[in-house]
């Protein structure tokens, strides 16, 4: 409520499509911009005190559809391919408030200095590593994963990987809480089931991890490359150093298609 009634009293803004809405929430007719968002993710943490977040991608409001009824054009909108961002972004409500964001021209970590309520830059253009030591998964569902997925988390465990160092595992269950320490120490996080969402997840995060030379993907294709058809489309990612990324997508078969007896 409180990320709506300021997109709203912005003026900036023609739409947002939210993680929260079934459909797309048009504002006003000239905004120049489309905002998707996930405005709390991690949200099962709030009540173990677990780091949470909020997402967000822009894009330009497509002219070319003003014509048309508004839930058509709010909708067309908001299904932008992640080719056509703007500028993404994430905040991390942790010990810090760290607020990490780009416009297309390098990824920028700024925190909350709570003293005087203003971000201030603390990661200028930040860099994944290109390989990290890190990998963060639920490896509760390991036995339910495909044979490409389990021979690479193996072979990383073990040391054997392109990469002569085991790795370790590390997971928050805050998709903004394990992108940011990717983004920071380097390796992989990711989710294999068809449960992240392509629009305001996926995209915003990819666009970010592009912008600091890492890569985003659903193990076979570049996130940003791919057509959403539906504002709450779900595939699977993973998001990392582009060393790690190359080694893990090399193994083909990482994608969980099946879901026995879990919640999405």
């Amino acid at each position: 409520e409180i990320i709506l009634s300021s997109l709203q009293s912005s003026g900036k803004v023609a739409v947002v499509a939210s993680e929260e809405n079934d459909l797309p929430v048009w504002m006003c007719d000239d905004g120049p911009y489309v905002v998707v968002t996930d405005p709390l993710d991690g949200s099962r943490n709030i009540e173990v005190s677990i780091p949470t977040g909020t997402i967000f991608g822009i894009y330009d409001r497509l002219v070319e559809l003003d014509q048309l009824p508004v839930e058509e054009k709010a909708q067309l909108n908001s299904l932008q391919s992640g080719s056509r961002l703007v500028a993404a972004g994430y905040v991390l409500y942790s010990s810090a408030t760290i607020f990490c964001i780009s416009f297309g021209a390098g990824t920028h970590g700024f925190t909350l200095d709570r003293s005087t309520g203003e971000f201030v830059l603390t990661h200028p253009s930040m860099q994944i590593p290109p390989r990290g030591q890190i990998y963060s998964v639920n490896d509760a569902r390991y036995f339910d994963w495909p044979e490409g997925l389990k021979k690479y988390i193996d072979t990383i465990r073990q040391g054997k990987g392109q990469h002569p160092k085991k790795y370790s595992a590390r997971y928050v269950c805050s998709l903004v809480a394990d992108f940011h320490r990717t983004i920071i120490y380097g390796g992989v996080a990711m989710n294999p089931r068809d449960h992240l969402r392509l629009v305001y997840e996926a995209n915003p995060l990819s666009f970010l991890a592009e912008q600091a030379g890492g890569r985003g993907s659903d193990g076979k294709t570049r996130i940003l490359s791919i057509q959403p058809v539906k504002l709450h489309q779900r595939l699977p990612l993973f998001l990392g150093s582009m060393e790690d990324m190359l080694e893990l997508e090399s193994y083909g078969d990482v994608q969980q298609k099946v879901n026995p007896g879990y919640d999405v």
